[in-house]
């Protein structure tokens, strides 16, 4: 579905991708790994056009998608949940939601699409009225989560959805993930820092290491890596 072939992308005079290749299966959960500052985040942000490379391919179904712009890659069905959430504090949770259905043109399906999220999370019909910037870390994480969903994604990637957040908020962000992959057939790209949990609901694991796969291969073969459970598993 998605396919990264040799990207480079600098900030000024830095290198922080240095020619990285990446293969997002359609229907599967394909996850990136790495610590602070090895390139994650800007590998998402490259492929939702947020930032350009300066050479290499971006596929999306076959079509090169690296000089589009955002908004035109949101309306091919690529969808980004952003790291810290950016919700819209001041507006309401069923606002913050309607936000991320700007691009859907088709009434029925944002109904539907929200409709979806409100059965995915009960706690946010609970509280549609009431302002984003007054719920839970728990409960913005699940907004960022359906106002992502709001916009009928392809391909759903997620920057960090367990930061900050209790271990038990944690098992159900991720418990919801396998849900949405098996149930829906969505395609996932998820960015952690929790590489225990991101390699068990994953099928394929890439490990950035300062602009560059360090390790790539099935998940299951990765948790079982005595350099990865060393590094990354505290094993």
């Amino acid at each position: 579905m998605l396919s990264i072939k040799n990207l480079e992308v600098y900030y000024g005079y830095v290198c922080a991708l240095k020619g990285i290749s990446v293969e997002v299966e359609e229907g599967k959960i394909t996850c990136l790994l790495g610590s602070n500052g090895a390139g994650k985040s800007t590998t998402l942000q490259t492929i939702s056009g947020l930032v350009k490379s300066r050479s290499g391919s971006i596929k999306f179904r076959e079509k090169e998608i690296s000089r589009e712009d955002s908004s035109r890659i949101v309306s091919l069905g690529i969808v980004q949940c952003p790291e810290g959430r950016q919700l819209f504090p001041a507006m309401s949770v069923q606002e913050n939601l309607m936000a991320g259905a700007y691009k859907v043109r088709s009434k029925s399906e944002t109904l539907e699409n929200r409709s979806m999220v409100y059965q995915l999370f009960p706690i946010l019909a609970e509280r549609r009225r009431q302002a984003a910037g007054t719920l839970s870390g728990g409960e913005q994480q699940m907004l960022a989560i359906g106002r992502a969903l709001m916009a009928s994604p392809l391909l759903l990637m997620l920057d960090e959805p367990s930061l900050g957040l209790a271990p038990k908020i944690v098992e159900q962000i991720f418990d919801l993930l396998v849900r949405l992959n098996s149930e829906k057939n969505l395609t996932i790209l998820l960015v952690e820092q929790n590489a225990n949990a991101a390699l068990k609901i994953s099928s394929t694991a890439y490990i950035l290491e300062t602009g560059s796969i360090g390790l790539q291969g099935p998940s299951a073969e990765l948790a079982s890596n005595d350099l990865v459970r060393a590094k990354y598993l505290g094993a």
